[in-house]
């Protein structure tokens, strides 16, 4: 890969997808219970009280990874390996001594280092990179519940300023640990119930958070160079912003405004009005104050056009994956837009008059011109992106050489 001589403004595409979750290790695995509005989450044990989470029952690690590898690896840095060989793979590139100092892998996490082993991998640096020849920029992102989405950011933008040809973003969270876990509970944001198995967003009888564990990534290119490459292109990543606010009384978003301002950047950097936006992938944390404040912030960054738009959310199907459930939205956005469906809110039965969205409750086949995810973090931080379909331009059908 060469660097392009010219200035104009670079492209970033989405070429690849890769998603381990509950509701299977795979990125189809995902997409269809989400199509399906299959809740994955179920009870989970070895907690203080009766709970219920999105837990990946019997998982060892990507296949093909030696075991001496995987031992000394934490649980999230595996997933985040295993979903990041799906994207590469997906995306059917390689890397190599050649172009490997032209890429990056960004992994987003909001527990870094959560369990044992070696501190990069544990931190979910390395997890992203181990064996497939990333020789650019590799690092981790801390930022709550935007972790991931705030990776798929940076990622972008290290593309558009031309570090890099190509990018590895990550989110990954395995927070089903006595320690995290307890750790929220404390928060008193966790839904209380103890037959509860599934998040309800925006449902007026949503009583808190049930936590997953996963990953996604998603292979990022410079869009001249998946379009020499004949790559197949699941959207165009047409902007995206990250602000950061009060950490308020930690129920995300922690202030309403500067929540809004990520989304409306993220919009005039893609130079999408909200005339332009079909769907919205909100983060639907699940908690009564947080599903306010986000219907509140979506109002006031779309106006009008919010009651004309699809608005889901992942997080009733997998739980609330923190550090991942940006970058898992993100994948979803991608396919949505991609094959023209928007996937349904799988838990929702009774609207709450204070989130007065269009919830789509059954799938949906529509024209989709452009989407958008939001995330946001319990210390203030907040993170959007817009997805648009790729556009072509002047010259992408004629071939270009190697």
């Amino acid at each position: 890969m060469t660097q392009q001589d010219d200035l104009e403004p670079r492209r970033v595409v989405i070429s690849g997808v890769g998603a381990v979750t509950a509701a299977g290790p795979t990125a189809p695995d995902f997409w269809q219970a989400l199509l399906d509005g299959r809740v994955a989450s179920g009870p989970l044990g070895g907690m203080p009280r009766p709970a219920a989470a999105g837990i990946i029952h019997g998982y060892a690690g990507p296949a093909g990874v030696p075991e001496w590898l995987l031992e000394r690896m934490d649980r999230a840095g595996r997933m985040g390996l295993d979903a990041a060989i799906q994207a590469v793979g997906d995306a059917r590139i390689a890397f190599h001594q050649e172009n490997a100092f032209a890429v990056a892998a960004l992994t987003g996490t909001a527990h870094p280092g959560g369990g044992e082993g070696w501190a990069a991998l544990s931190s979910g640096l390395a997890s992203a990179t181990i064996g497939l020849n990333v020789a650019g920029p590799t690092f981790t992102i801390s930022a709550g519940g935007a972790s991931g989405l705030a990776a798929i950011a940076q990622a972008a933008g290290m593309i558009r300023s031309g570090v890099v040809r190509a990018a590895i973003a990550v989110g990954a969270e395995a927070p089903l640990t006595p320690d995290v876990w307890g750790a929220w509970e404390q928060t008193g944001l966790l839904d209380p119930g103890a037959e509860v198995e599934a998040q309800r967003p925006f449902d007026a009888r949503r009583r808190g958070i049930v936590l997953g564990e996963g990953a996604a990534a998603l292979l990022l290119e410079d869009r001249q160079l998946a379009v020499q490459r004949g790559a197949r292109i699941y959207a165009e990543l047409a902007g995206e912003a990250q602000t950061g606010g009060p950490p308020g009384d930690g129920q995300p978003p922690t202030d309403i405004e500067v929540a809004r301002r990520a989304l409306n950047d993220a919009l005039r950097r893609a130079e999408l009005s909200p005339q332009m936006v079909d769907v919205v992938f909100a983060a639907g944390v699940g908690t009564p104050a947080g599903d306010e404040r986000e219907t509140d912030l979506l109002e006031r960054a779309l106006g009008s056009r919010i009651r004309d738009m699809y608005v889901t959310a992942v997080s009733p199907s997998v739980g609330y994956t923190i550090g991942a459930s940006g970058a898992l939205s993100a994948v979803a956005a991608a396919i949505c837009l991609s094959e023209g469906t928007i996937p349904p809110h799988a838990t929702l039965s009774e609207v709450d008059p204070a989130c007065n969205l269009d919830i789509t409750t059954r799938v949906r086949s529509d024209r989709v011109v452009g989407a958008v995810v939001t995330a946001y973090g319990s210390h203030g931080q907040n993170a959007a992106i817009a997805l648009t379909h790729h556009r072509a331009a002047s010259g992408d059908e004629l071939p270009m050489a190697q």
